[in-house]
């Protein structure tokens, strides 16, 4: 808070951590003044500010209480004369907004016995279109039907995948248990050498996924599969939107080779040094092994 010029008195957070028009409901009903800025609701005399409020009638017994308990709030407030008003960030050093910081207060707010893979998402692997989009899966905010028709945007009746037609389309359905989708993950799957069963959700794709690859694989071989499971959910995302607003209908086959084409961008971000294709890595993934050995 500066000189309160820009500060919206009754609209804006800038107190007691809620804009006091939701803390003072019906104070702020019989304010006269219900967009007036912080500095117009009092006065300066000599160096010392004080509060002028006015109200659109006289008020009652148990309204003057209100305002009692709003005064010794306000009372908190430090108004300073000659300094312009600042947006800051409470949850980062020095009031200064970071991604990091942003990650770790959304992980502080998750809801009580989340799982705690989200942690692993933000590592740098791929793009970070590709990371935002898996987090958003993680926590259940992506724009699915399901999630509109949660929020009164779509009618219930409207709320089918639109790979299959059948079944409502969740985050967990339209990147993982749809059957176009989950054929998608098994020829990856297969293409490793590797076998799985259909996870429950996202939270235990992620867990097993990174657990498939163990044992004897050197570092940059797991970071590797690691982003494959990023590359694969946006890809399946990227397919789904391009479907729902630009009516192009996915041919997979594609979609899978372009998996490995764009594999190769990221993988080159992480060492500058891989030389391989995506049809290379399409042939054969242990041109991945025999790079890094």
């Amino acid at each position: 808070m500066g000189n309160g010029n820009h500060v919206k008195f009754w609209l804006d957070t800038w107190l007691t951590g809620f804009c006091l028009a939701n803390s003072y409901p019906t104070l702020f009903h019989l304010s006269s003044s219900k967009s007036g800025f912080v500095s117009q609701m009092g006065y300066w005399l000599e160096d010392t500010w004080y509060w002028n409020l006015k109200w659109r009638r006289p008020l009652k017994a148990s309204e003057t209480l209100m305002v009692q308990n709003l005064m010794s709030d306000l009372n908190l407030a430090a108004i300073h004369r000659l300094k312009e008003d600042r947006l800051i960030w409470e949850w980062g050093k020095d009031e200064d907004y970071t991604v990091n910081s942003c990650m770790l207060a959304l992980e502080r707010i998750r809801y009580a016995g989340s799982p705690t893979y989200v942690t692993n998402v933000w590592k740098s692997i791929c793009p970070p279109k590709t990371e935002m989009t898996l987090w958003l899966a993680l926590n259940e905010g992506l724009c699915t039907r399901a999630f509109l028709v949660k929020r009164h945007v779509l009618s219930p009746q409207e709320d089918k995948c639109p790979f299959c037609e059948q079944h409502s389309e969740s985050v967990s359905h339209i990147l993982l248990h749809c059957q176009v989708v989950w054929n998608l993950w098994n020829k990856i799957v297969d293409w490793r050498g590797l076998s799985w069963v259909m996870p429950y959700g996202l939270d235990d794709l992620q867990c097993q996924w990174l657990g498939l690859l163990q044992g004897n694989h050197c570092k940059f071989e797991r970071t590797v599969w690691g982003g494959f499971m990023f590359n694969i959910v946006w890809t399946i995302w990227n397919a789904r939107n391009n479907l729902i607003f630009e009516d192009q209908k996915p041919i997979w086959e594609d979609i899978l080779w372009l998996l490995f084409y764009f594999a190769t961008g990221w993988i080159r971000n992480l060492n500058s040094s891989f030389w391989y294709t995506g049809a290379d890595l399409y042939r054969n993934h242990e041109c991945i092994s025999a790079w890094s050995a």
